[in-house]
């Protein structure tokens, strides 16, 4: 049905067009006109008063490209996104390998002593498919991406002081008196 309409449509153009030539209206057959309209010619009679007319051909709108945003929000979006992937991460590794968590799981044999950095791993995978979504992962915005990423990290426990029901809801409440025990 809808191709029906456009040729249709495309039919009805071509017909006004040839109408148009067959006239002998202005830019038609090959010829430009440039400067004022002779109005007796466009609109039948003359104007009361002169008139410059410019003839523009619209332009296409142009397509929103995510990456042309600003480099200082898209840095601050990094930060966030940076922010939010330690934070997963580290729900990630509390609910998979901590004492209170969902999961439960043992750690793999050998890498006891490496769990540590099980934050930095599940929070990065998630960072680095952020940064390539957002096209964060080159210059400041990479460096935002990175100081949220490790600023989570390094005040985890002045954000479970400050925010501890969040903590308590998302974690357990007894992470969130592992944490304040530890200050």
């Amino acid at each position: 049905m809808t191709g029906m309409s456009l040729a249709n449509a495309q039919r009805d153009g071509f017909d006004k067009r040839i109408a148009k030539i067959r006239k002998g209206g202005s830019n038609t057959m090959g010829e430009v006109h440039i400067g004022p309209v002779d109005e007796a010619q466009v609109y039948g009679k003359k104007k009361s008063r002169a008139t410059n007319r410019v003839r523009v051909k619209k332009k296409k709108a142009k397509n929103i490209d995510l990456n042309s945003g600003s480099t200082l929000t898209l840095a601050l979006l990094a930060v966030l996104f940076g922010g939010l992937s330690m934070f997963v991460g580290q729900a990630v590794d509390y609910h998979l390998f901590g004492a209170g968590g969902l999961g439960q799981l043992a750690p793999p044999a050998g890498l006891e002593d490496y769990m540590f950095y099980a934050p930095f791993l599940f929070g990065g995978i998630l960072a680095l498919t952020f940064g390539w979504t957002f096209h964060l992962l080159r210059g400041i915005r990479f460096l935002g991406l990175l100081a949220g990423f490790i600023a989570v990290f390094h005040y985890n426990t002045e954000m479970v002081q400050a925010i501890p029901k969040v903590y308590a809801g998302l974690f357990s409440k007894a992470y969130v008196k592992e944490v304040r025990s530890q200050s």
